[in-house]
């Protein structure tokens, strides 16, 4: 049944693709036409920082020595649909409609050191960052007069959790990053990176109830020996986890979505976040509330590897930080990749729509 369905999206795709209308929905994506312009910036205030960018640095920002970690779990799109519904396509004004376009999670482990390009703030200096994030891949789909196409692929980060107070106000107030305060029993070597992670939060929450520091999550690795494969270079570690992604793209969306992610998925994918604001005199209205992209660039590949055996993410079940039920995954389950990389990457100006 399933070889079925990928034969019936690959012939609707080619179907699609080889009409006007085929035509057309690619150009949205290679920005031929119907690109969502940015807000205009021109007349915006100046930022009033009193000559101090520190703590929230003017961009682009560079991330350098950078050590990370992702591992793919499998999810329920269900649930991955309802958080995009929540936190992303909030508003009809937005001119995109995000959708997972998978059943899976990228969980993510990060050391690094940050600091701005900025001329004036690039000679502040460099801050230490750890940093435990959720990714999705989602699809961003325009309305046209022919209904929803896809327009472009984009990773959305529900949750961040950092130890640096710095990262936080920097990432909620420039891009909207859902940034967190935690801490991390960080792992030795980013070759086997068990890692736990920890933060304030709340089991039950009531009228009584005191926050205290709680076990958000943690990862270990299945085998106990450090079996990883020979390092890689760059494209084998970008094919390898694409083809992991592609595996488990949905196919209820339409045909066509397949030969869409496989064609774009290793082009420049921009990150999405919802920033807002709750106005003062209004707490439960946003006095500002903008979707906003922003693009993530490798600029050095040092070097990385792919893990042979599967690591095991074990969620403990707090009510301020759903983190199991929200993103669809189980209190305990395996890897179904885990590869680790040593880069320096550069978080470029964002885009708000």
């Amino acid at each position: 049944m399933k070889n079925e369905k990928q034969n019936s999206g690959r012939r609707t795709f080619l179907k699609l693709v080889s009409g006007a209308f085929g035509v057309s929905a690619l150009s949205y994506y290679l920005g031929l036409t119907g690109r969502a312009a940015p807000a205009p910036a021109d007349s915006l205030p100046k930022y009033a920082d009193r000559g101090l960018g520190f703590p929230v640095f003017r961009g682009p920002y560079l991330q350098k020595n950078a050590r990370l970690a992702a591992f793919l779990f499998k999810s329920d799109i269900a649930a991955l649909t309802l958080l995009c519904d929540q936190s992303l396509n909030v508003s009809e004004s937005f001119p995109y409609q995000y959708v997972p376009i998978a059943p899976t999670v990228l969980l993510v482990y990060a050391d690094m050191q940050v600091s701005s390009l900025d001329e004036r703030d690039s000679q502040v200096g460099l801050i230490p960052e750890t940093e435990v994030s959720f990714w999705v891949l989602t699809a961003a789909m325009l309305k046209t007069q022919r209904g929803y196409v896809p327009h472009h692929l984009a990773w959305f980060l529900p949750y961040l959790l950092v130890d640096e107070g710095n990262a936080i106000a920097t990432g909620r107030e420039v891009f909207g990053f859902n940034k967190q305060a935690a801490q991390f029993q960080k792992p030795e070597h980013i070759e086997r990176p068990e890692f736990r992670v920890d933060a304030l939060g709340f089991k039950q929450f009531g009228p009584e109830a005191v926050a205290q520091k709680e076990r958000l999550f943690e990862l270990r690795a299945s085998n106990s020996l450090n079996s990883i494969q020979p390092k890689n270079d760059w494209e084998a570690a970008q094919n390898k986890i694409t083809g992991e992604l592609l595996k488990n793209v949905r196919y209820d969306m339409g045909g066509g979505l397949l030969e869409f992610a496989a064609r774009f998925i290793n082009n420049n994918i921009p990150l999405v976040f919802l920033k807002q604001f709750r106005d003062a005199q209004d707490t439960h209205k946003a006095c500002y509330q903008r979707i906003v992209e922003a693009s993530l660039k490798v600029e050095t590949y040092h070097e990385g590897g792919i893990m042979l055996d599967p690591y095991t993410l074990s969620m403990d079940s707090l009510a301020s930080h759903p983190f199991s039920q929200m993103l669809g995954l189980k209190a305990e389950q395996k890897s179904t990749l885990g590869a680790w990389i040593k880069v320096d990457f550069v978080l470029g100006d964002g885009i708000e729509l």
